[in-house]
Protein backbone atom coordinates (compact mmCIF):
# COMPACT_ATOMS: atom_id res chain seq x y z
CA UNK A 1 0.00 0.00 0.00
CA UNK A 2 1.27 3.43 -0.84
CA UNK A 3 1.39 6.12 1.97
CA UNK A 4 -1.89 8.19 1.31
CA UNK A 5 -1.57 11.76 0.03
CA UNK A 6 -4.87 12.91 1.41
CA UNK A 7 -4.28 15.74 4.67
CA UNK A 8 -5.66 18.81 6.83
CA UNK A 9 -4.20 22.04 6.60
CA UNK A 10 -5.44 22.08 10.64
CA UNK A 11 -6.70 19.97 12.68
CA UNK A 12 -8.31 22.67 14.94
CA UNK A 13 -11.70 21.44 14.01
CA UNK A 14 -10.75 17.27 13.92
CA UNK A 15 -12.48 16.41 17.25
CA UNK A 16 -15.69 18.51 16.54
CA UNK A 17 -15.75 17.12 13.27
CA UNK A 18 -15.54 13.18 14.58
CA UNK A 19 -17.90 13.93 17.80
CA UNK A 20 -20.70 15.55 14.94
CA UNK A 21 -20.35 12.34 12.69
CA UNK A 22 -20.65 10.29 16.26
CA UNK A 23 -23.59 11.83 16.90
CA UNK A 24 -25.18 11.84 13.22
CA UNK A 25 -26.86 9.41 11.36
CA UNK A 26 -24.62 7.87 8.58
CA UNK A 27 -25.33 9.53 5.42
CA UNK A 28 -26.29 7.68 1.86
CA UNK A 29 -22.79 9.68 0.54
CA UNK A 30 -20.81 11.76 3.27
CA UNK A 31 -20.79 15.06 0.69
CA UNK A 32 -19.54 18.72 1.71
CA UNK A 33 -23.61 19.53 2.05
CA UNK A 34 -23.39 16.81 4.67
CA UNK A 35 -19.91 18.23 6.45
CA UNK A 36 -22.28 21.61 6.10
CA UNK A 37 -24.98 20.41 7.74
CA UNK A 38 -22.98 19.57 11.00
CA UNK A 39 -22.13 22.73 10.93
CA UNK A 40 -18.64 22.75 8.93
CA UNK A 41 -18.63 25.21 6.80
CA UNK A 42 -14.84 26.26 6.27
CA UNK A 43 -12.80 24.91 2.80
CA UNK A 44 -10.49 23.79 5.42
CA UNK A 45 -13.21 21.65 6.84
CA UNK A 46 -13.41 19.40 3.75
CA UNK A 47 -10.22 18.29 3.26
CA UNK A 48 -11.65 15.36 6.06
CA UNK A 49 -13.54 14.17 3.65
CA UNK A 50 -10.46 12.86 1.39
CA UNK A 51 -8.87 11.74 4.44
CA UNK A 52 -12.03 9.62 6.05
CA UNK A 53 -11.73 8.10 2.10
CA UNK A 54 -7.97 7.37 3.42
CA UNK A 55 -8.76 6.15 6.88
CA UNK A 56 -11.09 3.82 5.03
CA UNK A 57 -14.09 4.93 6.68
CA UNK A 58 -15.90 6.20 3.24
CA UNK A 59 -14.83 4.54 -0.18
CA UNK A 60 -14.15 6.34 -3.12
CA UNK A 61 -17.53 7.53 -4.27
CA UNK A 62 -18.38 8.95 -0.47
CA UNK A 63 -20.23 5.97 0.61
CA UNK A 64 -19.60 5.07 4.29
CA UNK A 65 -17.72 1.55 4.64
CA UNK A 66 -18.61 -0.89 7.58
CA UNK A 67 -15.33 0.71 9.11
CA UNK A 68 -17.55 4.15 9.08
CA UNK A 69 -19.98 1.75 10.92
CA UNK A 70 -18.22 0.77 13.06
CA UNK A 71 -16.35 3.83 13.88
CA UNK A 72 -20.22 5.35 15.07
CA UNK A 73 -19.64 3.27 17.87
CA UNK A 74 -17.99 4.71 20.70
CA UNK A 75 -16.50 2.05 22.43
CA UNK A 76 -15.02 1.49 19.10
CA UNK A 77 -14.22 5.04 17.44
CA UNK A 78 -10.47 5.55 18.87
CA UNK A 79 -9.37 1.69 17.74
CA UNK A 80 -11.21 2.63 14.59
CA UNK A 81 -9.43 5.58 13.62
CA UNK A 82 -5.95 4.13 15.19
CA UNK A 83 -6.49 1.04 12.69
CA UNK A 84 -7.27 3.42 9.69
CA UNK A 85 -4.32 5.26 10.19
CA UNK A 86 -1.72 2.62 10.72
CA UNK A 87 -3.26 1.06 7.24
CA UNK A 88 -3.02 4.83 5.62
CA UNK A 89 0.31 5.01 6.90
CA UNK A 90 1.41 1.58 6.67
CA UNK A 91 4.82 2.55 4.47
CA UNK A 92 5.67 5.23 7.55
CA UNK A 93 5.27 2.46 10.05
CA UNK A 94 6.93 -0.19 8.18
CA UNK A 95 10.26 2.20 8.78
CA UNK A 96 9.29 3.18 12.20
CA UNK A 97 6.94 1.93 14.31
CA UNK A 98 6.08 4.32 16.76
CA UNK A 99 5.59 6.86 13.32
CA UNK A 100 3.25 9.08 15.27
CA UNK A 101 6.34 10.19 17.46
CA UNK A 102 7.77 10.91 14.64
CA UNK A 103 8.50 14.87 14.12
CA UNK A 104 7.13 16.55 10.56
CA UNK A 105 10.78 16.87 9.61
CA UNK A 106 11.64 12.91 10.61
CA UNK A 107 8.28 12.18 8.51
CA UNK A 108 9.53 14.54 5.27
Amino acid sequence: MALTTSYLSSTKNLESIFNSIIGAKAPERFTTKFLEDLGFKSSTDRLIIGMLKALGLLNESGQPTQRYYDFLDQTQSKKIIAIGIQEAYEDLFNLKKDAQSMSNDEIK
